[in-house]
């Protein structure tokens, strides 16, 4: 007899409809993320554009925290800046980079992680929780300006003046704080962004296209951000740090769910 005729009739009906069942439960579960997503966004950015009216005191610490940088030996954004100035073509590059490797990335990845590395994309979910939280704590208590509020100080605003169509982007009315520079999420996250892609590479195992993509997303931020005249190194440490309490709060709630569930399991073992 021919596999064909040992084939239950409509076995290839049943499959497909339980093919079907589990493709929309992923759906719908893909449907969940993105609300939970799109609106912890909105209330990120309603509370982070909404501690708008102490500019004084956002000024007066960005003085403060150029002072600090002076007397640590680090106060080389003016110098950095300097690099790119000259070429139209840098300049362009790192204003890429500042807007691209943000949110776009960010949204890419996510997709990416939720249907190919689940477990991963839960503790980088969570992470970007838990650091979001800190920033908007620091957020409304420390505001801090920019470098490109310092125009006399050599800074220059590149993404105003060099990239109209992604500063419009990213500059949306009510959403906006411009004493929102410390901690630089647009670094923590992308450190966040290269964890994950180190955590999400085939096998668990060494993988030179992931680790490279892992080293240079950060660090293409990393000068991204001080490039485009957007934070102090200060705003980078502090981002960082921000970075780092979320991912150790994601990795104990993930062990911590383990246990409850690991325990579960055995108390229905027991009965």
């Amino acid at each position: 007899m021919s596999i064909a005729g040992r084939v239950r009739p409509g076995a290839g009906r049943s499959l497909g409809r339980f093919r079907g069942r589990v493709l929309g439960a992923e759906l719908r579960s893909l449907g969940r993320e993105l609300g939970l997503a799109a609106l912890g966004g909105l209330v990120y950015f309603l509370i982070r554009g909404g501690v708008v009216d102490r500019a004084d005191e956002a000024l007066g610490r960005a003085r403060d925290v150029m002072a600090l940088e002076r007397r640590l030996g680090i106060f080389w954004e003016p110098e950095m800046q300097g690099w790119i100035l000259e070429s139209r073509f840098l300049i362009d590059v790192f204003n890429g980079v500042y807007f691209w490797l943000h949110m776009p990335l960010i949204a890419g990845m996510g997709l990416w992680l939720f249907w190919r590395k689940r477990a991963v994309y839960r503790v980088i979910r969570n992470a970007f929780v838990g650091s979001a939280l800190v920033g908007l704590l620091i957020y409304a208590t420390l505001p801090l300006a920019p470098p490109r509020f310092f125009p006399e100080l050599g800074f220059v605003d590149t993404m105003a003046l060099y990239s109209e169509a992604n500063y419009q982007a990213q500059e949306v009315g009510i959403f906006v704080n411009p004493y929102a520079a410390l901690p630089s999420l647009h670094f923590g996250w992308a450190l966040l962004l290269g964890v994950a892609l180190w955590l999400a590479r085939p096998g668990g195992r060494w993988n030179p296209v992931f680790a490279l993509g892992a080293v240079l997303i950060p660090l293409g931020q990393l000068f991204a951000i001080v490039l485009t005249g957007n934070h102090f190194l200060i705003d980078a440490a502090a981002g960082a740090g921000a970075a780092g309490f979320g991912l150790a709060a994601a990795q104990y709630w993930r062990q911590r769910r383990d246990r409850i569930e690991g325990q579960a399991n055995a108390d229905d073992d027991v009965r």
